[in-house]
Formats: C-alpha cells, sequence, structure tokens
C-alpha cells in the first residue's frame, strides 16, 4: 500500500506522462548510456557486414545471370512437341492468340522456329 501511494506521489509530481518514476537518475542515464551503444553497434554492423554482403551478393547474382543468358542466347533449347503441350481449344485473349504474357522467347521455344 504505502509503494502504491509512493509511486502516485512521485507519478503526480513529475506529470501524467513520467513513465520513468521508478527509475533513478544514475539508472535512466545508464539505460541511455546502454541503448546508445546498442544504436551504435548495430548501426556498425549495419553499416560494415549487411551493406557489403548485399553488393557482394548483387554482383554474384547477376554476374550468374549474365552468364546464363550468354549460354542461352548461343544454345537455346531446343522444341520437344509432347502430345500434352501446346493445346489450344481457343486462341488466348492477349497478344497473338498463341503466347502466354510469360512467355519468353529466350527460354521458351517455339515450334515455328
Amino acid at each position: 500500500m504505502f509503494r502504491i501511494s509512493q509511486l502516485a506521489r512521485t507519478t503526480a509530481s513529475r506529470g501524467a506522462r513520467s513513465y520513468s518514476g521508478l527509475f533513478s537518475n544514475e539508472a535512466y542515464e545508464a539505460s541511455k548510456e546502454t541503448a546508445r551503444t546498442s544504436v551504435e553497434t548495430w548501426r556498425k554492423i549495419s553499416l560494415f557486414v549487411a551493406v557489403p554482403s548485399v553488393v557482394i551478393f548483387s554482383y554474384v547474382a547477376t554476374k550468374e545471370e549474365l552468364d546464363h543468358i550468354h549460354h542461352l542466347e548461343h544454345d537455346p533449347p531446343k522444341f520437344v512437341a509432347y502430345p500434352y503441350l501446346r493445346i489450344r481449344r481457343r486462341k488466348l485473349p492477349y497478344g497473338d492468340g498463341d503466347h502466354t504474357p510469360f512467355s519468353n522467347p529466350l527460354v521458351n521455344p517455339d515450334p515455328e522456329e
């Protein structure tokens, strides 16, 4: 009971929005310093680990993709006429009516070619 009344008095004297009524000034400053060092640590991790990792992996992925595209340009896949492929009961409602919007001539061979 005494603790609740003491807390109510402390809160009332500091204003209704005082959330640090249970902390001493030294503890509050120590928690601010801990938060400051934590923020600085994560800022350094972000700048010196995360950003270079994204740059390195982006370079590797782009290089691999460009090599793959270069390979497809020089050795395109051959069309194999399986009976269950290209069944068209009616024309598709877009484009020339035979290709989907996701059709890529580099990787989806055409039987006409």
